[in-house]
């Protein structure tokens, strides 16, 4: 038996919850089919920050939208099943960011800082003994400035995706899960619907949304999307006793990310040694062998204290990465076959913004919250790769 929608999102992390969201918003029936259960991939295992530092203009846009219309105000943009405080929550924390660059990438700093600043984000280069001045354990020698964001922090992935998804429910929305894309099918040029392993469902509309798995979701649609998996492995430190307060902080200087996880924890990774081109569904999820002694020792570089520290535990997580680590939002010349993916961990922060623009691009033929454009998915065939105004290179390397 065909079940027939409006929309159908494949993949229930949060980019897909937050399209889906967007669109029954607006009135369409809509199905989010997902292949195991929500936010099991790279959501599950997201940092889960917040913050509006990138070297793009549109990436700082998306968050900044992002942060101003949903995270600092979630409870009434989204909601959700108001019955249940979790439910209704993104679980943000403000906690202050910092983006702490190279010496020789300063006037790059100075130019992403100015581009934000125009954007109306609250951030500007301070020195290091302001700095230190905001958080004494950081060490401070390795640079001479740093951006700050005092609004920024962290939220919980897990819990976005859900409220998501109860509010997308309380709009007429349907979640099923253990539900595996198998067929995309399309009639005359037109994208028609998704087989799956639990029924056929028809739609007009089919958002490729499945993370490490979109590039074989959109290869059933006879699309080739130039995207690999990309592993990454996070690191939850017991935080010291003595410990000051930390923001959240990305360090070009060590190649680390780190922010507090309650007042209990410290969430930690390092930019390098991820692996590329597993399958999707790779059972082996243990961290690459040198992984926590190479995290500890930069670690401790920039936090002394951190040797009083001891390891929790480890996830591992997996994404879909693109050739300009830039992710990919756009229609494609599969008339109703959209692409929100190739998100190359910077999914999570941008969600609520980027789900936005997608049902604006679907319904209206023209993203409004935030021009996406950039993000097209022809820039690969048409050789303009997205590069930063004030690049810092790759992210991930």
């Amino acid at each position: 038996m065909t079940q027939t929608y409006d929309a159908i999102v494949i993949g229930a992390g949060v980019m897909g919850a937050s399209i889906a969201f967007h669109l029954a918003e607006r009135g369409l029936k809509t199905a989010i089919l997902e292949r195991k259960v929500t936010a099991s991939g790279a959501t599950g295992h997201s940092s889960g920050l917040v913050r509006m530092h990138y070297d793009l203009a549109a990436e700082s846009e998306l968050t900044f939208k992002s942060y101003q219309l949903y995270f600092n105000n979630w409870r009434e943009r989204v909601g959700g099943d108001t019955s249940t405080a979790l439910s209704a929550s993104c679980g943000f924390q403000n906690t202050g960011f910092l983006q702490i660059a190279r010496r020789e990438h300063e006037d790059k700093l100075r130019g992403n800082v100015a581009n934000q600043q125009r954007l109306g984000i609250n951030t500007s280069v301070i020195s290091v003994d302001e700095v230190r001045k905001l958080f004494p354990d950081l060490v401070t020698e390795h640079f001479d400035h740093a951006a700050y964001e005092p609004d920024s922090g962290y939220a919980d992935a897990t819990l976005t995706t859900n409220s998501f998804i109860e509010a997308a429910k309380c709009n007429g929305a349907v979640l099923i899960q253990n539900c595996e894309a198998t067929a995309v099918h399309t009639s005359g040029g037109k994208v028609t619907g998704v087989g799956t392993t639990r029924d056929d469902f028809s739609s007009p509309i089919v958002v490729n949304a499945a993370g490490p798995w979109a590039k074989h979701v959109a290869a059933l649609a006879g699309i080739d999307v130039p995207l690999v998996t990309w592993t990454h492995d996070v690191a939850f430190l017991h935080r010291p006793p003595a410990l000051g307060r930390i923001p959240a902080v990305i360090d070009d200087v060590i190649n680390c990310y780190f922010r507090p996880e309650g007042s209990a924890l410290i969430l930690a990774a390092g930019e390098d040694e991820s692996l590329r081109g597993e399958a999707p569904d790779a059972e082996d999820q243990t961290p690459t062998p040198t992984f926590v002694d190479k995290l500890i020792d930069a670690m401790v570089q920039r936090i002394p204290k951190i040797e009083e520290s001891g390891l929790h535990s480890i996830h591992v997580g997996r994404d879909g990465i693109t050739p300009d680590q830039r992710a990919i939002y756009s229609g494609t010349d599969l008339d109703g076959f959209y692409l929100a993916c190739g998100l190359s961990g910077t999914g999570f922060k941008t969600s609520p913004a980027a789900g936005a623009s997608m049902a604006e691009l679907i319904l209206d033929g023209k993203p409004k919250t935030v021009d996406i454009t950039p993000f097209r998915f022809t820039r690969f065939a048409e050789g303009k790769l997205i590069e930063g105004e004030y690049g810092y290179g790759h992210i991930w390397k």
